[in-house]
């Protein structure tokens, strides 16, 4: 019961942090971090894969009524969700998993976690990006943001990350 409680607090911050907060702020036109799709990357290996894509979905159309963005985000969450137990597999540890731990960097270490977290993330938002602007004639200018907004979200969820992980 405990974790279950844990991570509806880990929803409920992220969604908060990514609408409240990130979302509001202005560097440029290339700098978008998206904070929230970290809660899907966080789940325990061994949660159920609908559960995974119904809380993706969920997440997402969270995000969508805060930001008016009509289905980008829950379409972005529901891939994230998707693709992660393929991301998951090709960065498998040579052990193995281990069943109901958390994704994080004290159970698999920061070079594993990184790998895991810029792949994910760099899906995500090209799928954000691309379907923002709806056209190829911007291609360069399209792949520029996401390339700079995937590290910028790294940065920024690694940070984030590691904050949740020291209050355990």
């Amino acid at each position: 019961m405990i974790e279950k409680l844990k991570y509806i607090l880990y929803f409920v911050v992220l969604l908060l942090v990514q609408t409240l907060i990130l979302d509001q702020i202005c560097v440029s036109v290339y700098v978008n971090a998206f904070v929230y799709i970290l809660f899907m990357m966080m789940l325990p290996i061994d949660t159920n894969k609908y559960l995974v894509l119904l809380l993706g979905l969920l997440m997402g159309l969270c995000v969508d009524m805060f930001g008016a963005t009509l289905g980008l985000h829950a379409s972005a969450g529901l891939l994230v969700s998707f693709v992660r137990t393929f991301v998951l597999d090709i960065y498998s540890p040579h052990d193995g998993y281990v069943p109901n731990k958390q994704l994080n960097v004290r159970n698999y270490g920061y070079l594993w976690f990184l790998k895991y977290a810029f792949t994910i993330i760099i899906i995500h938002h090209l799928w954000i990006f691309i379907f923002e602007n709806m056209n190829f004639a911007n291609i360069l200018f399209t792949l520029a943001k996401a390339g700079v907004s995937s590290l910028t979200s790294l940065a920024v969820i690694l940070l984030f990350h590691l904050l949740l992980m020291t209050r355990k």
